[in-house]
Protein backbone atom coordinates (compact mmCIF):
# COMPACT_ATOMS: atom_id res chain seq x y z
CA UNK A 1 0.00 0.00 0.00
CA UNK A 2 1.34 3.37 -1.04
CA UNK A 3 -0.10 5.53 1.75
CA UNK A 4 1.49 8.72 0.43
CA UNK A 5 -0.20 8.20 -2.93
CA UNK A 6 -3.52 7.57 -1.19
CA UNK A 7 -3.08 10.91 0.58
CA UNK A 8 -2.57 12.61 -2.78
CA UNK A 9 -5.63 10.86 -4.23
CA UNK A 10 -7.71 11.94 -1.24
CA UNK A 11 -6.70 15.56 -1.79
CA UNK A 12 -7.32 15.34 -5.54
CA UNK A 13 -10.76 13.81 -5.11
CA UNK A 14 -11.67 16.30 -2.39
CA UNK A 15 -10.87 19.10 -4.85
CA UNK A 16 -12.82 17.41 -7.67
CA UNK A 17 -15.84 16.87 -5.42
CA UNK A 18 -15.79 20.51 -4.27
CA UNK A 19 -15.47 21.63 -7.89
CA UNK A 20 -18.51 19.63 -8.99
CA UNK A 21 -20.60 20.43 -5.92
CA UNK A 22 -20.03 24.20 -6.09
CA UNK A 23 -20.66 24.08 -9.86
CA UNK A 24 -23.96 22.34 -9.16
CA UNK A 25 -25.04 24.63 -6.32
CA UNK A 26 -24.07 27.88 -8.02
CA UNK A 27 -25.83 26.80 -11.21
CA UNK A 28 -28.97 25.99 -9.21
CA UNK A 29 -28.79 29.47 -7.67
CA UNK A 30 -28.39 30.99 -11.14
CA UNK A 31 -31.47 29.16 -12.41
CA UNK A 32 -33.44 30.43 -9.42
CA UNK A 33 -32.31 34.03 -9.99
CA UNK A 34 -33.27 33.88 -13.68
CA UNK A 35 -36.66 32.36 -12.84
CA UNK A 36 -37.35 35.01 -10.20
CA UNK A 37 -36.41 37.84 -12.55
CA UNK A 38 -38.97 36.69 -15.11
CA UNK A 39 -41.59 36.32 -12.39
CA UNK A 40 -40.84 39.83 -11.07
CA UNK A 41 -41.06 41.27 -14.58
CA UNK A 42 -44.48 39.68 -14.98
CA UNK A 43 -45.64 40.88 -11.57
CA UNK A 44 -44.60 44.44 -12.46
CA UNK A 45 -46.58 44.24 -15.70
CA UNK A 46 -49.65 42.87 -13.92
CA UNK A 47 -49.41 45.66 -11.37
CA UNK A 48 -49.09 48.27 -14.14
CA UNK A 49 -52.04 47.00 -16.19
CA UNK A 50 -54.23 46.34 -13.16
CA UNK A 51 -57.51 44.62 -14.03
CA UNK A 52 -56.85 44.36 -17.75
CA UNK A 53 -57.99 41.00 -19.09
CA UNK A 54 -54.52 40.20 -20.40
CA UNK A 55 -52.75 40.99 -17.12
CA UNK A 56 -52.40 37.34 -16.11
CA UNK A 57 -49.70 34.67 -16.05
CA UNK A 58 -51.30 32.60 -18.80
CA UNK A 59 -51.06 35.42 -21.33
CA UNK A 60 -47.71 36.78 -20.16
CA UNK A 61 -46.16 33.30 -20.41
CA UNK A 62 -46.86 33.42 -24.17
CA UNK A 63 -45.12 36.79 -24.53
CA UNK A 64 -41.57 37.09 -25.80
CA UNK A 65 -38.43 38.17 -24.00
CA UNK A 66 -34.69 38.31 -24.62
CA UNK A 67 -31.81 37.28 -22.39
CA UNK A 68 -30.64 40.89 -22.43
CA UNK A 69 -33.95 41.98 -20.90
CA UNK A 70 -33.80 39.53 -18.01
CA UNK A 71 -30.06 39.23 -17.40
CA UNK A 72 -28.46 42.40 -18.73
CA UNK A 73 -26.15 40.29 -20.91
CA UNK A 74 -26.43 40.59 -24.69
CA UNK A 75 -26.30 36.90 -25.57
CA UNK A 76 -28.26 34.92 -28.14
CA UNK A 77 -29.19 31.23 -27.88
CA UNK A 78 -28.19 28.90 -30.70
CA UNK A 79 -31.73 28.46 -31.97
CA UNK A 80 -33.90 29.46 -34.91
CA UNK A 81 -34.96 32.62 -33.08
CA UNK A 82 -33.32 34.82 -30.43
CA UNK A 83 -36.76 35.38 -28.94
CA UNK A 84 -37.77 33.35 -25.89
CA UNK A 85 -41.20 32.68 -24.45
CA UNK A 86 -41.40 33.91 -20.87
CA UNK A 87 -43.26 30.78 -19.78
CA UNK A 88 -40.55 28.55 -21.27
CA UNK A 89 -37.83 30.42 -19.39
CA UNK A 90 -39.78 30.06 -16.14
CA UNK A 91 -40.42 26.36 -16.70
CA UNK A 92 -36.79 25.56 -17.51
CA UNK A 93 -35.44 27.44 -14.51
CA UNK A 94 -38.01 26.60 -11.82
CA UNK A 95 -37.01 24.39 -8.88
CA UNK A 96 -36.30 20.89 -10.22
CA UNK A 97 -37.06 22.12 -13.73
CA UNK A 98 -35.45 20.96 -16.95
CA UNK A 99 -32.22 22.91 -16.46
CA UNK A 100 -31.56 21.49 -12.99
CA UNK A 101 -32.19 17.93 -14.23
CA UNK A 102 -29.77 18.38 -17.15
CA UNK A 103 -27.22 19.86 -14.75
CA UNK A 104 -27.53 16.87 -12.40
CA UNK A 105 -27.09 14.42 -15.27
CA UNK A 106 -23.97 16.28 -16.42
CA UNK A 107 -22.50 16.09 -12.91
CA UNK A 108 -23.09 12.33 -12.71
CA UNK A 109 -21.46 11.76 -16.10
CA UNK A 110 -18.46 13.95 -15.23
CA UNK A 111 -17.90 12.41 -11.80
CA UNK A 112 -18.21 8.84 -13.03
CA UNK A 113 -15.80 9.58 -15.89
CA UNK A 114 -13.27 10.86 -13.34
CA UNK A 115 -13.66 7.65 -11.34
CA UNK A 116 -13.55 5.21 -14.24
CA UNK A 117 -10.82 6.83 -16.31
CA UNK A 118 -8.54 8.05 -13.52
CA UNK A 119 -9.29 7.62 -9.82
CA UNK A 120 -10.12 3.92 -9.83
CA UNK A 121 -6.99 3.11 -11.82
CA UNK A 122 -4.81 5.21 -9.51
CA UNK A 123 -6.28 3.48 -6.46
CA UNK A 124 -5.32 0.17 -8.07
CA UNK A 125 -1.78 1.45 -8.57
CA UNK A 126 -1.61 2.69 -4.96
CA UNK A 127 -2.80 -0.72 -3.76
CA UNK A 128 -0.14 -2.41 -5.88
CA UNK A 129 -2.57 -4.53 -7.92
CA UNK A 130 -1.79 -2.87 -11.26
CA UNK A 131 1.31 -1.20 -12.66
CA UNK A 132 1.96 2.52 -12.90
CA UNK A 133 0.78 3.82 -16.27
CA UNK A 134 -1.99 1.25 -16.69
CA UNK A 135 -4.82 2.31 -18.98
CA UNK A 136 -8.54 1.62 -18.81
CA UNK A 137 -8.43 -1.53 -20.93
CA UNK A 138 -10.11 -4.93 -20.55
CA UNK A 139 -7.19 -6.43 -18.61
CA UNK A 140 -7.06 -3.48 -16.21
CA UNK A 141 -10.82 -3.57 -15.63
CA UNK A 142 -10.72 -7.30 -14.91
CA UNK A 143 -8.16 -6.72 -12.15
CA UNK A 144 -9.98 -3.68 -10.79
CA UNK A 145 -13.25 -5.60 -10.68
CA UNK A 146 -11.56 -7.90 -8.17
CA UNK A 147 -9.59 -5.40 -6.11
CA UNK A 148 -11.11 -1.90 -6.48
CA UNK A 149 -14.89 -2.00 -6.11
CA UNK A 150 -17.34 0.31 -4.42
CA UNK A 151 -21.14 0.06 -4.21
CA UNK A 152 -21.70 3.80 -4.67
CA UNK A 153 -19.61 4.00 -7.82
CA UNK A 154 -21.31 0.86 -9.11
CA UNK A 155 -24.68 2.59 -8.71
CA UNK A 156 -23.38 5.76 -10.37
CA UNK A 157 -22.26 3.61 -13.31
CA UNK A 158 -25.85 2.45 -13.79
CA UNK A 159 -27.11 6.04 -13.61
CA UNK A 160 -24.43 7.18 -16.05
CA UNK A 161 -25.13 4.40 -18.54
CA UNK A 162 -28.86 5.10 -18.40
CA UNK A 163 -28.20 8.80 -19.05
CA UNK A 164 -25.63 8.36 -21.81
CA UNK A 165 -26.69 5.15 -23.55
CA UNK A 166 -30.46 5.02 -22.96
CA UNK A 167 -31.53 8.63 -23.48
CA UNK A 168 -31.90 9.26 -19.76
CA UNK A 169 -34.23 6.33 -19.17
CA UNK A 170 -33.26 3.75 -16.54
CA UNK A 171 -31.96 0.64 -18.29
CA UNK A 172 -32.58 -2.91 -17.01
CA UNK A 173 -29.38 -3.12 -14.92
CA UNK A 174 -30.63 -0.24 -12.75
CA UNK A 175 -32.19 -3.02 -10.65
CA UNK A 176 -28.66 -3.95 -9.53
CA UNK A 177 -28.16 -0.68 -7.63
CA UNK A 178 -27.28 -1.32 -4.00
CA UNK A 179 -27.55 2.18 -2.51
CA UNK A 180 -29.37 4.45 -4.98
CA UNK A 181 -32.58 2.45 -5.30
CA UNK A 182 -35.01 5.17 -6.36
CA UNK A 183 -35.33 4.14 -10.03
CA UNK A 184 -36.87 1.16 -11.79
CA UNK A 185 -36.24 0.10 -15.41
CA UNK A 186 -38.13 2.44 -17.70
CA UNK A 187 -38.16 5.35 -15.24
CA UNK A 188 -36.83 8.71 -16.33
CA UNK A 189 -33.55 9.26 -14.47
CA UNK A 190 -34.68 12.59 -13.03
CA UNK A 191 -32.19 13.63 -10.34
CA UNK A 192 -33.88 16.43 -8.44
CA UNK A 193 -32.21 18.60 -5.81
CA UNK A 194 -32.96 16.26 -2.90
CA UNK A 195 -31.55 13.23 -4.72
CA UNK A 196 -28.40 15.12 -5.70
CA UNK A 197 -27.97 16.33 -2.12
CA UNK A 198 -27.89 12.71 -0.96
CA UNK A 199 -25.55 11.66 -3.78
CA UNK A 200 -23.09 14.43 -2.89
CA UNK A 201 -23.26 13.36 0.77
CA UNK A 202 -22.49 9.77 -0.24
CA UNK A 203 -19.55 11.01 -2.32
CA UNK A 204 -18.31 12.94 0.71
CA UNK A 205 -18.39 9.66 2.67
CA UNK A 206 -16.27 8.06 -0.06
CA UNK A 207 -13.86 11.00 0.16
CA UNK A 208 -13.55 10.32 3.88
CA UNK A 209 -12.88 6.65 3.15
CA UNK A 210 -9.94 7.72 0.96
CA UNK A 211 -8.66 9.76 3.89
CA UNK A 212 -8.75 6.68 6.12
CA UNK A 213 -7.02 4.58 3.46
CA UNK A 214 -4.15 7.07 3.39
CA UNK A 215 -3.19 6.29 6.97
CA UNK A 216 -1.05 3.30 7.83
CA UNK A 217 -2.48 1.11 10.61
CA UNK A 218 -1.18 2.15 14.00
CA UNK A 219 0.86 -0.34 15.93
CA UNK A 220 -0.90 -1.42 19.13
CA UNK A 221 0.36 0.14 22.33
CA UNK A 222 1.47 -2.50 24.80
CA UNK A 223 2.47 -2.23 28.40
CA UNK A 224 5.97 -3.47 29.13
CA UNK A 225 5.85 -7.04 30.39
Amino acid sequence: MNYLRFRELFQEFAAKLEEQHTYYLESIIGFSVLHDRVVKKQMDLKSFFGDHELANDEFLDTCSTLYKQISGHDITPMSLSPVLKQGDVKARNKKNGQNSLILAANCIVALYGYWEEYLRIEIGVAKGVIDQGATNCDVTREILNQHVTNDLWGDLRHLRNSIVHNNGVAYPKIKNCKIIKCFQPGDKVALDYNKMHVIFMLLADFRNDLDRMSRAPRKPIRLPG
